[in-house]
């Protein structure tokens, strides 16, 4: 029965949830299974929706459903402005930003501002980030402060030993920095491998969980450039006549390899005689890179910096290398993540943490913490808990 209950709904609210992130009267039709002369009367008013339609609508828009029974459209959208994405092969202005791009950047506004509310109702004060370097400032310079910020010591990497256990403790040691660390599961690396956005207070970076932890380490200290210099924004327009936005990512790409490591450590590690003496063997680069905790491609690149081995070695290499990767992605089985642990991991512990907290101390309700979750439900808070703490 209660679908054919009519929802009177505003008509130029409608029109707002489609077109917040730029869907078609196509793009509704597709999804609902109806036809376009039934969307556009429902947003000129000629005729009502039913509930279940309304419903539906709502849910594939990402609004909450009772938006649509507002007298007007919402006074304040809420749009990301000044995110920094990077993308393979710098794609520039043919780049296409995909709808779970477009909602990504909406909804980590949405978490920085439920932190800030939260923060300020259990009298909290955000740490400011405490570095600010110029985008002149050296890449040594700034690989070093990055080095100091994350205590992350010669001594301290060979205790990784795994990629996986680098990637955990910088993210916590950001996180104590009160930085939010949040992770896309949707996107493709593709499309976005990361993005930051360089507030003073709770600035935010954003990794791609479909890359591989290395991968995501390197992204980490990538976008950490961008938020000590302040330098985010929507970077689609890298191409050969943007010649600053390509020194910039190339810079920050400079910065996270030298962060990971260091000239002089690498130097001192026993695998670079081995390869002088003996050449360029996969073996003595998997050994260096276990010492980092890093990729071999990072080893690799880092190599050719200190000019241990040529170009045509680097890039012959790092070719194979990618091979070797996307035949290990074909057979590789699909994971699955518990819900706990699926929502945790996107949102990062500091986030979790601080929404749990609010909800022990009933500032918020379990509804509210539920949606702050990304719907999770309240059988797995104590599981996310246990996780996050």
């Amino acid at each position: 029965m209660a679908a054919s209950i009519p929802a009177i709904v505003t008509p130029e609210v409608l029109v707002w949830a489609r077109t917040l992130d730029g869907l078609s009267i196509e793009d509704v039709c597709a999804n609902l299974k109806i036809k376009s002369e039934k969307v556009e009367a429902w947003e000129t008013g000629a005729c009502l929706s039913y509930n279940n339609q309304a419903k539906s609508l709502a849910k594939f828009c990402r609004v909450p459903f009772v938006y649509f029974y507002l007298p007007d459209k919402p006074k304040k959208v809420k749009r990301l402005n000044k995110a920094d994405y990077r993308t393979f092969g710098n794609l520039g202005d043919e780049f296409f930003m995909s709808r779970e791009l477009r909602w990504l950047l909406r909804d980590i506004e949405d978490r920085r501002d439920t932190m800030l509310s939260l923060y300020a109702a259990e009298g909290k004060v955000p740490a400011e980030f405490p570095i600010h370097l110029p985008e002149t400032a050296a890449a040594e310079k700034m690989a070093s402060t990055i080095r100091s910020l994350l205590e992350l010591t010669p001594a301290k990497q060979k205790t990784f030993r795994r990629s996986d256990h680098a990637l955990s403790y910088c993210i916590a040691k950001l996180e104590d920095l009160d930085v939010l660390v949040f992770q896309a599961a949707k996107i493709e690396p593709g499309e976005m491998r990361g993005l930051s956005v360089g507030y003073d207070v709770f600035p935010l970076i954003v990794l791609n969980r479909k890359d591989e932890n290395s991968a995501r380490l390197f992204t980490l200290c990538h976008e950490l450039a961008h938020i000590i210099t302040r330098s985010s924004g929507i970077c689609n327009d890298i191409s050969e006549n943007s010649d600053t936005q390509i020194d910039i990512e190339s810079f920050c790409n400079q910065v996270a390899g030298l962060t990971l490591v260091p000239k002089n450590e690498l130097l001192k590690n026993p695998g670079i005689a081995y390869i002088k003496k003996f050449g360029l063997e996969d073996s003595y680069v998997a050994a260096i890179a276990r010492d980092f905790a890093v990729s071999r491609e990072v080893i690799i690149n880092r190599l050719w910096n200190i000019k241990v081995i040529t170009k045509k070695q680097y890039f012959d290499t790092l070719h194979r290398y990618a091979d070797e990767y996307e035949a290990y992605k074909r057979k590789k089985p699909k994971g699955f993540l518990p819900p706990a642990m699926d929502k945790g991991t996107q949102v990062g512990k500091l986030y979790t943490r601080t929404v749990l907290s609010s909800y022990h101390n009933e500032t918020i309700s379990v509804r509210d913490a539920s949606g702050y979750l990304l719907n999770l439900g309240s059988q797995h808070f104590e599981k996310i808990e246990r996780w996050c703490y």
